[in-house]
């Protein structure tokens, strides 16, 4: 867990205790299972307001693009004006398809490589590990529709010390997660990309 996640945590930790002595305080509540039942309830409402803000804010954090393929510049714009959120889909091999909503981080050495940390139970795992494909879209931007889709991804699972060897060469994978060691990692390499928008006609990138 990162030091800035920790002290968000105790400071929220802290606010939560205050508040409910605070409100037990001012109404006067007596008898312990009544103050167990108010710190219970006032403590979970204000634990969990800030986290869900705090998990919403750090899943809507904009891309930092940094490819330097000149001739894909069309793709780093296009990602640069959506948020870091996907849905994921996998085959089985009794050809069942599973989707996710996901969160996942652009390499910043190559544009066309996503990265994903996932429960090592999931069924996503699981499929990538038997067929080593995928297939992803993005939500639309409001303002121009904008999204992108692909069904030519290579999909591929980085474990053990090939594993901590990718994170050490790419370490934008430790902003997807605080448990890097309890998840899997998947890598994702797009082959080719479907860009789509209302004003526009819709573009095709292929990347070599």
């Amino acid at each position: 867990m990162y030091v800035k996640r920790f002290v968000q945590l105790f400071l929220i930790f802290l606010l939560t205790i205050f508040m409910s002595m605070l409100f037990i305080s001012l109404f006067g509540i007596r008898g312990y299972f009544m103050q167990s039942v108010v710190l219970t309830l006032v403590g979970y409402i204000i634990l969990v307001i800030p986290l869900t803000i705090l998990t919403i804010l750090k899943q809507r954090k904009k891309f930092n693009v940094e490819g330097t393929n000149e001739n894909n510049s069309e793709f780093k714009n296009v990602l640069s004006k959506l948020d870091n959120i996907i849905i994921l889909s996998t085959l089985s091999s009794n050809n069942v398809i599973s989707s996710s909503i996901i969160t996942f981080k652009q390499s910043r050495a190559k544009e066309n490589v996503f990265y994903i940390m996932s429960d090592s139970k999931a069924n996503r795992v699981r499929n990538i590990e038997q067929n080593g494909t995928a297939s992803l879209a993005t939500w639309f931007d409001e303002k121009k529709g904008i999204r992108i889709s692909s069904n030519k991804i290579n999909a591929e699972i980085v474990e053990d010390a090939k594993k901590s060897a990718e994170i050490a060469a790419h370490p934008e994978i430790k902003e997807l997660s605080d448990d890097l060691k309890n998840n899997t990692l998947i890598r994702l390499t797009i082959k080719s990309v479907l860009i789509e928008s209302f004003q526009t006609k819709p573009l095709v990138i292929t990347f070599l």
